[in-house]
């Protein structure tokens, strides 16, 4: 009979390091309630593939680089009745990644833009996609990181690469011309090769042009984000705002 020792050693050699170090429980269960051989193997073939899923999506979560998590479930719809859920749930399906289209949220601050971003991201990342999160600022600080170093082609490739990019207040910080030429190449990269992505910002497209500070660049960019897109308009009241006022806070005048 195999030692379980050696049974360790061969579990580890395939990889199988979970499951190696819960064998000893393992087989003792199986042992116990007298399990069938082929019950067994189902059982520790699922704890193993449960743990590899399990790691696959921390390990997506953590290349996100969201700035917190949120779910939909968390998201107030009664606050904001400008938003429809019944679209919102149409593209939790993800159907819209599959197909290479936008997600466009726009709106002042405050009302849920960013929220709404991550709780769709997440809900691809559960779905087995891959993301990554960008605020507008930090895509223009990079930019300008990856020119001095001589790497901006492996920047775009980077931003490229994800089933889904989330840039995020787009419209807050003007682009310079460094920093709006490269996120034209992601896009029309992401446009050639069927990539998704979502953008929140408190601009409507009217102004995109001063964002970037070339009405033509805008229109491009605009023509490829819109050519196959959900937007989403919301114009309620800010969240932040309701909470400061709930601790009793009042606004500042201005």
């Amino acid at each position: 009979m195999m030692s379980t020792q050696l049974l360790i050693e061969r579990l580890e050699k395939l990889g199988w390091h979970h499951t190696a170090n819960q064998i000893y429980g393992l087989l003792e269960d199986a042992s116990k309630d007298n399990v069938p051989y082929s019950d067994f193997l189902d059982t520790i073939l699922l704890n193993e593939i449960e743990k590899r899923e399990s790691v696959a999506l921390e390990n997506r979560i953590k290349k996100a680089k969201l700035p917190y998590q949120k779910t939909i479930h968390d998201f107030d719809f009664s606050f904001q009745p400008s938003i429809s859920e019944k679209r919102v749930k149409e593209v939790l399906t993800c159907r819209f990644i599959d197909n290479g289209e936008n997600v466009l949220l726009l709106g002042p601050p405050g009302v849920g833009k960013t929220h709404l971003s991550i709780a769709l991201t997440m809900e691809a990342i559960v779905k087995g996609y891959s993301a990554a999160f960008l605020r507008a600022d930090d895509f223009i600080n990079e930019c300008k990181k990856a020119e001095k170093a001589g790497l901006l082609n492996r920047i775009i490739k980077r931003w490229s690469r994800p089933d889904i990019l989330i840039i995020d207040e787009l419209g807050y910080f003007p682009f310079d011309e460094l920093s709006a030429n490269v996120l034209f190449q992601v896009i029309s990269k992401r446009y050639d090769q069927k990539g998704a992505l979502i953008i929140t910002s408190n601009k409507s497209f009217i102004e995109w042009g001063k964002i970037f500070g070339d009405e033509v660049l805008a229109t491009a960019i605009l023509d490829r984000l819109l050519h196959h897109a959900t937007t989403f308009n919301i114009k309620g009241d800010s969240y932040r705002l309701r909470e400061k006022q709930k601790a009793g806070i009042k606004p500042a005048l201005v």
